[in-house]
């Protein structure tokens, strides 16, 4: 994984939550774009996961991000609605 692909998720309009798959099929919920932060070197990314709670992942860790296909149904739903 690189800094541009997870921005990639990050930055998509209208935003869709997803997960960060860890080594070890560790999965990390962003629920929001508030709740991650990339670091200005690309390496390390910074996950809010509850109020006091985080991680920190070496970004070439991370093995694969995955949206909910129920989330991004909805967030489409609503925009065609609105």
């Amino acid at each position: 994984m690189t800094a541009a692909e997870l921005r990639k998720y990050l930055h998509q309009s209208p935003f869709v939550p997803f997960e960060i798959v860890a080594p070890g099929r560790k999965k990390i919920r962003v629920p929001h774009p508030d709740f991650l932060s990339i670091s200005p070197s690309g390496r390390i990314a910074h996950v809010w996961t509850t109020a006091d709670n985080s991680a920190s992942l070496d970004i070439f860790l991370i093995t694969v991000l995955e949206t909910s296909s129920r989330a991004a149904k909805q967030k489409r739903s609503r925009k065609k609605q609105g």
